[in-house]
């Protein structure tokens, strides 16, 4: 097991060719959730490669971003020494790229819209048609407008 110990933000150097990128937005939804939970650091700690005593961010690049936007002096990270490109290449896809599918109906009764609207998921991705709703739920009141009305004559009770 490796150890996490928190290291000055200034001494990191973030990875040059970073692959995944975020949008503004994204960076400050991700400022929020490190304000909100930042115990999820430790047990997600940014991954550093130490060459020659150079610390090289290659997973979490995003998370020092954001803790540099809150100006946080120092960040949890696991620090390695001399490890391949190779293994290194192969653990910012891992960190970045994540399989699976979600069971939306699961998701939909453990949470709350907003709160995972708030982690970053999209309307889209939890297939909310907002449109489609609101016609449903003018539906389901006509439905039961004609359930309170007598189908001979019309009377309504």
């Amino acid at each position: 097991m490796h150890e996490i110990r928190n290291v000055s933000i200034k001494d990191l150097v973030l990875l040059k060719d970073n692959p995944r990128k975020i949008t503004k937005d994204e960076l400050n939804r991700l400022c929020d959730s490190l304000i909100s939970d930042p115990g999820f650091l430790d047990s997600r700690p940014i991954l550093i490669n130490e060459v020659d005593g150079i610390l090289n961010v290659y997973a979490g690049n995003q998370r020092v971003q954001a803790a540099k936007k809150l100006k946080w002096k120092e960040i949890p990270c696991i620090v390695e020494k001399d490890l391949s490109l190779d293994l290194m290449k192969s653990r910012v896809l891992k960190d970045n790229k994540h399989a699976g599918e979600f069971d939306y109906d699961l998701l939909a009764s453990i949470y709350d819209i907003d709160e995972l609207i708030s982690v970053g998921f999209t309307p889209e991705e939890l297939h909310l048609n907002l449109e489609h709703d609101e016609l449903d739920s003018k539906d389901d009141e006509e439905k039961e407008k004609k359930l309170k009305c007598c189908p001979s004559c019309g009377h309504e009770f």
